[in-house]
């Protein structure tokens, strides 16, 4: 049974398409879990072999930033400052890193599925909207261009900034952590979460996902990643409220739960129940 939205129209033409029925593919599960390992495995792979790219050595931060000493005259960034540039970019590649980490234990023990995705909204849709934020990562850096590195106030905001990813990325590993068995992209139900940081909020890694790339979208503010980060938010809270659908048909207890928590944020005072 596919989602209420696909009932009719052009979606409902998607879903029958091969590659959105499940019953087409008997070995769904293990092509996917398959995939997911290798090219998540391959990812880390990358990223740990470019360490030196971000987040550089600690040499090269020095000399880069202590050119603009040079270049002024007068002592812009001290060796604090520097320590401290370099320290914020080598926790946030950390946490990253465990992300990932988190998602090859995630899919190598994940539980098998007890309602399998299915149709376009299912399936493709979580797809595309977890893929915005790499086109997000494909704008150009332009915080230099608001904010030269060689204002002091380039410091302090670009702090503010990565200590957002981090704050994004420390609840998204805690979320994922907390899933384990659970976690999925595509919307399935496999087992129902409920402890830890889920008693408070129902879909802690979309709330994660949405502070992180804000972060991103802020390095490199520009029409068109304003526009993609907004296209995500918008896609996250649809992909949530499909996947709720599911799971409350899948999970007897899945109303009560949802009942009793906020859909991103905790329920406090006038946050009312699945209005955040």
């Amino acid at each position: 049974m596919t989602h209420p939205l696909s009932d009719n129209g052009w979606l409902a033409k998607l879903d029958r398409l091969v590659i959105f029925n499940p019953d087409r593919w008997p070995h769904r599960e293990l092509i996917g879990r398959t995939t997911a390992l290798l090219a998540v495995s391959a990812f880390i792979v990358l990223r740990i072999s470019q360490f030196d790219r971000f987040p550089q050595f600690f040499g090269d931060a020095h000399r880069f930033y202590a050119a603009f000493t040079a270049a002024a005259g007068t002592p812009l960034y001290s060796t604090g400052d520097i320590y401290l540039i370099w320290g914020i970019k080598l926790m946030v590649w950390t946490i990253e890193t465990a992300i990932y980490l988190g998602y090859l234990a995630s899919y190598a023990s994940r539980a098998r599925a007890v309602s399998v995705a299915r149709g376009v909204l299912e399936v493709a849709f979580p797809v595309a909207v977890a893929g915005l934020p790499v086109l997000i990562s494909f704008m150009p850096y332009t915080l230099p261009h608001w904010l030269p590195f060689s204002s002091t106030r380039h410091l302090v905001f670009y702090l503010i900034i990565m200590s957002v990813i981090a704050g994004g990325g420390i609840i998204n590993l805690i979320g994922l952590l907390t899933m384990r068995r659970a976690f999925t992209i595509m919307s399935e139900a496999r087992t129902l979460v409920t402890s830890g940081i889920f008693r408070y909020i129902r879909h802690p890694l979309y709330c994660a996902h949405i502070i992180m790339f804000s972060g991103s979208m802020l390095l490199r503010l520009h029409w068109a990643s304003v526009v993609l980060y907004l296209l995500f938010v918008a896609g996250q809270v649809l992909r949530a409220r499909i996947e709720e659908h599911k799971l409350e048909r899948a999970f007897v207890d899945y109303a009560r739960y949802r009942d009793r928590t906020g859909m991103f944020l905790p329920r406090i005072g006038w946050c009312r129940v699945g209005r955040c």
